[in-house]
């Protein structure tokens, strides 16, 4: 229905005025598609001077919600009450009134109610009749009712209450149960009431299971009867025994004439006997077989009780070994770390050193190129002081000698710059290597504790796989094998669950518990797949949740919750979570709401958020959630709603954030970074090759700068030479002053003097730390050692763990195979005393009174057959005898017979017996289904209005109910009237299930609840009528309702106004 201009077209007189004809004034429901009603459905209801309504019509439509809504005292309740009388319910029902008379107006004699019920369909009631709608008049009057019922064209088809009840039948409507009409007394009355006997009488009549119950006692009642009957049956053929007695004895009379045919019996007999001789010998053959195999059996049973004895001794070392291996684990751990700080210093003292290594060089250089200069500086100057005193014709040529010699050296300078320079660069490039070389060991090093840490995870994944079941590594592995599957499951959903904060692991623990062992499926097709293979490693019919949803590629968007948890100062769940899969973040999203649950230091913390309204924030977005939930580290729980309840419990050991892993990386991930580590080694190992062909080139080319160095020092010696002989006879001239020279030689002292300084500077900070890289070396090798030692204890316990493991797998096949072969030996017994039993049965059966058998079977046959010639030759004749005979035979027969019918008859009673039990086993099976489908529907409900330990306890021997929610708050009386309805709401929403009804009328059964509850109620009310689309479900409520919403949403509503009350 797009436009909803007014939900429900009524006709009234509300202040008493004169009716008005519905038709003019009525605003239809438009839509394109009109909706057909249901049989059984209301189409219209009139009342005439009932209660507080004079004359009074509404119209119902075929809509699955429709809502009426009114002040106190507008006649809302009326109208529930007036249909369930105008359907034959008594008066009582309506929980007002005994009196059907009390419901007429006051002031007036008499009312009516009229009632017009939808007969459309295929499974229309008698069609030809009624046509396609019911009319039921019922007229109260001051000393009695009467019922009219109209048919097709308003024709009056009878009068009869029985036939109201027939058309009731198969219209499936039942006026008296709450489920169908739910009065206003009755729901105030099962809110505040408490008590468990009347709820259990409120359940097994709305969900007729009292019906069930009252026909098998009447079944039991009716038994009772046939077996008083048939103990009567019992006591006259006695009386027939005992009338037949006189004519036993005559025939005995007659009998004793005959002793050879007792004879002859006794002879059969006692051939019969010597032949089960031959029985008795093979019963004992058997009885011998069989006690060998007891014995057998005896101990292959002790066998096994040792095996379980030593197989829980070895469970318990086992355990031993498992905590050894986690401190073993956790003090290799901290010495790694120590070792990788101790190798870091070294690494960083080591570049240094180096750095001051390569000082000392340069200086050393500079030092040496000084003293050459002075050197030569000063044989310039000492030149230049015997230039006045030599004076010779040769002057030309020395200079020409000199100005040669002052070439080369200059030259020899530039050289040895360049054989420094290229020995810088191949110390450079030394460095350079030996750096990288440092930062591949580094390297190697960290992938190699990668790889460490990629086992250690690899264990820690297996154990945390055994913590959810011990079958659950080889169901995994046969879920990955399983190619059926469209998409691989995910589970269990804690193996992607990390805890960061070790300080709140119970808290999140303690919230996420009954999701951890979960799986998630991505369609129904999988999940069929997926329970097959968990249902052939479960035992004992438990199966791990497992939630159909399509596998998500993207988080939803909770930025704006966890900004304003961030702004109260406080974090929530999912702050300290790392989760390794987006569609695991997206159920726990949705399912446990980890963004709005908040983790909290104590209750004193608690008090503080109470009082200080951080978290009640106002116009929120439906992008951000409210909290309601919040975790302190000990495991208590606060519930962030109006009551403000608390709930403590005794911490317990952690089970699924219990290890010891403080690795921040996933197993994935660490792959990934090996292998991003070994790109870098390879890359830096390219590099290094690169380096070495540069050093190669740089000494070769060194080698070529040194022997033209070398040549050349040789070249200025036989200059200096031939100069010395030119000098020998005339002096040399210099091309500057003396004070030049001199102020050039002051100035290499100081520049000698400087780099001095510096040299000494540099090695002293080098051998410094010289010292601090020994120190750090003994602590690196002597934690080193440490290291070797814990990881020698650790394989050897991991050895020997391995050991206990293959000991502990060898008896679990042992005890397997004992068991297997105990259960071959158990079915050997059973088969033999199966043997035993018949053959004992049936020498029991012929022989029971058993005397030694002396004569041969031969013998027997003999005399036999003489007694058997002897009474061929003479047998009776005697007519009277033949006639007490007959008479005799004839009462016996009629004895006999009359026998038979009795054990028939008690054969027919045990019967009947056994059929009651099994009817009474049959209620019991539908009574604890009708519980469990109860129970989940319930829970479901509740969990909406975050109630999560709720649950519906039924015992039918005491005949109680009791509706839990929480497991530390048992008792109703306890709530607060809200949670009260809520609860109740619930609990009347699971039991729609349980019966079907063409409409739903429920009064006032939000009268406990506020606004907030009561929108949140008929929201989920509007949802679970969906599911019940083929019924009316009228509301009635004091509540104001928006009625744009709801027309919006195809639901009707009529608001009552209050009518004029006669004085």
């Amino acid at each position: 229905m797009n436009d909803l201009k007014q939900s429900i077209a009524f006709n009234s007189d509300m202040n008493n005025n004169n009716l008005i004809d519905s038709k003019e004034h009525e605003l239809m429901i438009i839509n394109d598609n009109e909706k057909m009603f249901t049989i059984g459905q209301i189409k219209e209801l009139h009342m005439l001077n009932f209660m507080c309504h004079k004359n009074f019509s509404i119209q119902f439509y075929p809509t699955q919600m429709q809502i009426i809504t009114g002040a106190n005292g507008s006649g809302k309740s009326t109208i529930a009450n007036a249909i369930c009388l105008c359907l034959g319910a008594q008066a009582r029902t309506t929980g007002r009134t005994s009196n059907i008379q009390s419901f007429i107006r006051k002031g007036e004699t008499s009312a009516q109610l009229t009632i017009t019920l939808a007969n459309e369909g295929q499974e229309a009631y008698k069609p030809e009749i009624y046509g396609n709608q019911i009319q039921i008049i019922r007229k109260i009057g001051s000393r009695q009712s009467s019922y009219v019922i109209l048919g097709a064209n308003h024709r009056i088809i009878s009068k009869r209450k029985e036939t109201i009840d027939e058309i009731l039948q198969a219209l499936s409507i039942s006026p008296e149960n709450p489920l169908c009409i739910l009065h206003q007394d009755i729901a105030k009355t099962f809110l505040i009431n408490s008590d468990s006997n009347k709820k259990y009488q409120f359940y097994m009549k709305v969900s007729q299971l009292d019906q069930m119950k009252q026909a098998y006692e009447q079944s039991i009642c009716t038994v009772q009867l046939l077996t008083q009957r048939v103990n009567t049956m019992k006591e006259k053929h006695i009386d027939m025994l005992r009338e037949l007695e006189p004519l036993e004895q005559e025939v005995k009379q007659i009998e004793l004439r005959r002793d050879y045919e007792g004879e002859r019996r006794v002879l059969e007999k006692e051939l019969t006997l010597a032949r089960a001789d031959q029985i008795q010998e093979k019963i004992n053959e058997l009885q011998n077989e069989l006690d060998e195999i007891e014995t057998d059996k005896y101990e292959i049973d002790k066998q096994i009780t040792e095996y379980n004895i030593e197989f829980i001794n070895m469970e318990q070392q086992l355990n031993d070994y498992f905590i050894e291996k986690n401190d073993l684990e956790k003090d290799t751990n901290s010495l790694r770390e120590l070792i990788m700080h101790f190798s870091k210093q070294k690494n960083d003292i080591q570049h240094k050193i180096r750095s001051y290594i390569q000082d000392c060089d340069v200086y050393k250089n500079i030092l040496t190129e000084v003293e050459l200069k002075q050197i030569y500086l000063q044989q310039q100057i000492d030149k230049y002081e015997n230039l006045n005193r030599q004076l010779d014709n040769s002057d030309q040529q020395r200079l020409k000698i000199d100005h040669e010699i002052a070439t080369r050296r200059e030259n020899q300078i530039e050289w040895e710059k360049i054989i420094n320079s290229l020995t810088n660069d191949i110390h450079s490039n030394d460095n350079d290597i030996r750096n990288k070389q440092s930062e591949i060991d580094y390297l190697e090093n960290e992938v190699k504790q990668k790889k460490q840490e990629l086992d250690e995870l690899i264990i820690i994944d297996q154990n945390q796989t055994d913590i959810y079941g011990l079958w659950m590594s080889s169901c995994l592995s046969d879920i990955q094998n399983e190619q059926r599957f469209h998409k691989k499951p995910i589970g269990p959903i804690g193996r992607y669950i990390h805890c960061t904060d070790p300080h709140w692991a119970y808290a999140v623990e303690k919230h996420l518990a009954p999701i951890m062992p979960a799986f998630i499926c991505t369609d129904n097709h999988d999940e069929q797949i997926l329970l097959e293979i968990l249902a052939s490693y479960s035992s004992d019919d438990y199966y791990p949740p497992v939630y159909v949803r399509a596998y998500s590629d993207n988080t939803p968007d909770i930025s704006g919750t966890l900004k304003h948890i961030k702004q109260a100062n406080v974090i929530s769940i999912y702050d300290i979570l790392k989760i390794d899969n987006i569609t695991v973040e997206c159920a726990l999203i949705d399912f446990k709401q980890i963004e709005a649950t908040i983790l909290l230091e104590n209750l004193d913390e608690v008090k503080q958020i109470r009082e200080s309204e951080r978290l009640n924030w106002k116009k929120i977005d439906r992008k951000v959630k409210q909290v309601v939930e919040a975790w302190t580290y000990d495991g208590s729980n606060i519930k962030f709603d109006k009551t403000f309840r608390i709930y403590t419990n005794h911490k317990q050991a952690v089970k699924y954030f219990s290890t010891d892993n403080n690795q921040s990386l996933s197993i994935k991930e660490l792959q990934i970074n090996i292998k991003q580590l070994n790109e870098q080694i390879k890359r830096m190992n390219e590099s290094i090759n690169i380096l070495k062909t540069i050093r190669q080139t740089n000494i070769d080319e060194m080698e070529q700068t040194t022997r033209a160095n070398t040549n050349n020092k040789n070249k200025i010696r036989e200059l200096m030479k031939e100069l010395d002989r030119l000098n020998s006879t005339m002096p040399m001239v210099i091309d500057c002053s003396l004070d030049e020279l001199q102020e050039k030689a002051r100035n290499y002292v100081a520049t000698y003097k400087d780099t001095l300084r510096k040299y000494d500077e540099a090695r002293e900070k080098k051998d410094n730390n010289l010292e601090q890289l020994a120190i750090i070396v003994e602590n690196h090798d002597n934690l080193t050692k440490k290291l070797d030692g814990k990881t020698h204890q650790y394989e050897l316990l991991i050895e020997k763990l391995d050991t206990k493991k293959s000991k502990y797998t060898e008896f679990q096949e042992k005890i397997k195979k004992l068991k297997k072969q105990s259960l071959r030996f158990n079915k050997q017994i059973l088969k033999y005393e199966t043997k035993l039993k018949q053959l004992n049965k049936k020498h029991r059966k012929k022989f029971k009174n058993r005397s030694a058998i002396i004569r041969s079977i031969k013998d027997i046959q003999q005399k036999l057959d003489a007694i058997t010639n002897y009474l061929k030759a003479n047998e009776d004749t005697n007519e009277k005898r033949r006639e007490i005979i007959n008479e005799y035979r004839i009462k016996r027969d009629a004895a006999r017979e009359y026998k038979q019918t009795y054990e028939r008859c008690y054969q027919q009673v045990e019967h009947l017996k056994q059929f009651i039990n099994k009817r009474q086993e049959s209620f019991h099976t539908i009574a604890d289904r009708h519980q469990y489908y109860l129970r989940t529907k319930f829970q479901k409900l509740m969990e909406k209005y975050n109630f999560d330990d709720t649950n519906i306890n039924i015992d039918h021997k005491k005949e109680e109910l009791e509706i839990i929610v929480n497991i530390h708050q048992r008792n109703l009386k306890s709530l607060s009237g809200g949670e009260r309805s809520i609860s109740t709401f619930c609990f009347l929403l699971a039991l729609w299930q349980s019966i079907y009804q063409p409409f739903r009328i429920l009064d006032e059964i939000d009268i406990y609840m506020d606004n907030e509850k009561q929108h949140s109620s008929f929201d989920i009310l509007y949802e679970n009528t969906l599911q019940y689309s083929s019924s009316q479900h009228i509301i009635l409520t004091p509540q104001s309702i928006d009625s744009q919403l709801w027309n919006d949403l195809n639901v009707p509503v009529f608001t009552m106004q209050i009518p004029k009350r006669s004085l």
